[in-house]
């Protein structure tokens, strides 16, 4: 899945620096094997003999090869802290004028997600956010270790019992981005799935609004019929 969040820009780097290093690596090896061969190749009827390599040739295989890891190394924790870092809501995002991150409880139980936002509305299954926007998402779990898991969006974070860790990411475009089941949490796990919807931060907060009301709507009639049944 293509990145739309910054974390998951430098994860994709991360994995294609991999990918790249284990192609240098192999073509590497295999040309020093075809070049070994060839140089040293007998002819028939000839007895073998054990070939050996210089000191010299030694340590500058060593040379390099140390070199190759010691950029590997380096590249692998300017990016690991570029994916760490706290993302900032943009310029057209939610809260622009004081960039604080947009927090949103998700508690998962076998076996859906439950997204409780900041005006206490709730949500099961699809997460709903501004674009551009700093999400702090807070996850906890009622059973199980679960695993909230939108490629697209951020790494993979469990959801421990007892426990709150908490994922952060911000969308760069409006658009639907799926998420599946990531860790085995009994005979449901499978269909445990996410979604995630991009809006612009105004469909956002109507949203929000509309879904807080339909709540309340919903809790109202039900006490008006509980009020009803009580009655002699």
């Amino acid at each position: 899945m293509a990145p739309h969040s910054p974390a998951t820009d430098q994860i994709e780097t991360l994995l294609w620096i991999g990918f790249i290093a284990a192609v240098i690596i192999g073509a590497a090896v295999n040309v020093a094997l075809l070049f070994a061969l060839r140089r040293y190749r007998a002819t028939r009827a000839e007895e073998p003999r054990q070939a050996t390599g210089g000191r010299r040739v030694q340590f500058q295989v060593a040379g390099a090869l140390t070199a190759f890891a010691a950029l590997l190394l380096v590249l692998g924790i300017v990016f690991t802290n570029e994916a760490r870092e706290t993302p900032q809501t943009g310029a057209d995002g939610l809260q622009a004028a004081n960039r604080t991150p947009l927090e949103i409880e998700a508690t998962g139980q076998q076996w859906i997600w439950r997204y409780d936002y900041p005006n206490k509305a709730f949500s099961h299954y699809k997460l709903v956010v501004p674009v551009d926007t700093a999400i702090a998402l807070d996850l906890s779990s009622t059973d199980v270790v679960h695993t909230w898991d939108v490629p697209s969006l951020a790494g993979k974070r469990d959801a421990v019992p007892g426990k709150t860790s908490r994922v952060e990411f911000i969308a760069d475009e409006e658009g639907t981005y799926e998420g599946k089941s990531a860790t085995l949490s009994g005979q449901g796990y499978a269909s445990m799935r996410t979604a995630v919807e991009v809006v612009s931060p105004e469909e956002y907060e109507a949203y929000v609004k509309g879904l807080k009301a339909d709540i309340q709507s919903a809790e109202d009639q039900v006490a008006s019929r509980l009020q009803e049944g009580d009655e002699p």
